[in-house]
């Protein structure tokens, strides 16, 4: 069942005004501000799904934190995946505080434009990994599903909080966006996550793909950070991954920029415009402008980060 469609449901059993879908347009209006492309073709637009593959929570986080994953996709296969996720903002008793996070999964460099202060520039694509010891893929797109269910479930893994408190990473046992007639090279593919014990929030994505080279296929997988903690993946016990805090890896982005987020602006729930919100390298977290000041001007288009 679609997301939209789960919404109609919903709305005949329960009340109208829950928070997920008061939330759902906003979320909307803000990932659609993003155009992507690849560096290879830069003024042909990268299709967004606009109906998100996922909603979660996460109650602990912020007062509560709520949001939706969309994706991007190219000749089929997913491009990038964005988040758009909310908490209340205290500065303003009827606001929520909207943040984004967005992952480049395509193998080749995004170029990405948007007008705003806060901006995600990439600067490579996502490297795949050959699993060497994980069989051929199947002919059947079930019996792959299979296949990549079973890969997905040897991957484990836990969060690291900034007070220092772990939190053990679980597989979602469906995948986020799966895609078994996608183009340019893969015979079948799928995006899974990784969440922790806190909620449903994505902390890892986990991508699993067969693709087929000369007539040889055999699977390959990529792990991408999709959280601002520290992270460690293993694979059989081995680690295969990890994301650790640090002056080269703040937590608003990796070193090549392939994941990035920022709290960007405080809305009321029915979508009402009540401040923006400025990130830089002095203020981290956000300088809050209300909308009835005079907004500072934007940097120039290629300081954005």
């Amino acid at each position: 069942m679609g997301f939209f469609a789960l919404l109609l449901v919903l709305a005949a059993d329960g009340p109208a005004d829950t928070l997920g879908r008061k939330m759902l347009p906003v979320y909307l209006k803000e990932v659609e501000a993003y155009s992507l492309a690849v560096e290879s073709a830069p003024k042909k637009p990268l299709e967004l799904n606009k109906e998100p593959v996922f909603e979660w929570s996460n109650p602990i986080r912020n007062g509560g934190q709520q949001g939706v994953v969309f994706v991007w996709l190219h000749d089929g296969r997913p491009a990038a995946l964005s988040c758009i996720f909310s908490a209340p903002a205290p500065q303003f008793p009827d606001g929520r505080r909207i943040t984004h996070e967005s992952h480049a999964l395509d193998p080749e460099k995004l170029v990405v434009t948007r007008d705003a202060w806060n901006q995600w520039k990439p600067e490579a694509g996502l490297d795949r990994a050959e699993i060497a010891d994980a069989g051929t893929p199947a002919d059947a797109p079930g019996a792959r599903l299979v296949q990549m269910r079973k890969i997905a479930q040897e991957f484990t893994g836990h969060a690291t909080d900034r007070d220092r408190k772990q939190w053990s990473l679980r597989l979602l046992p469906a995948p986020l966006y799966r895609y078994p007639a996608a183009m340019i090279g893969v015979v079948d593919g799928a995006v899974f996550a990784l969440v922790s014990e806190a909620g449903t929030d994505p902390e890892v994505l986990l991508v699993i793909e067969a693709r087929d080279e000369g007539g040889k296929k055999k699977w390959e997988y990529a792990c991408g950070r999709f959280s601002d903690w520290e992270l460690r993946v293993q694979r059989r016990d081995k680690e295969v991954f990890s994301s650790v805090p640090g002056e080269e890896n703040p937590f608003h982005h990796d070193p090549k920029h392939l994941y990035r987020t920022y709290a960007d602006k405080i809305v009321a729930t029915d979508g009402r415009l009540l401040a923006r919100i400025r990130q830089s390298d002095q203020r981290v977290y956000g300088e809050i402008v209300p909308v009835e000041e005079k907004s500072p001007p934007a940097r120039p288009q290629e300081d954005r980060r």
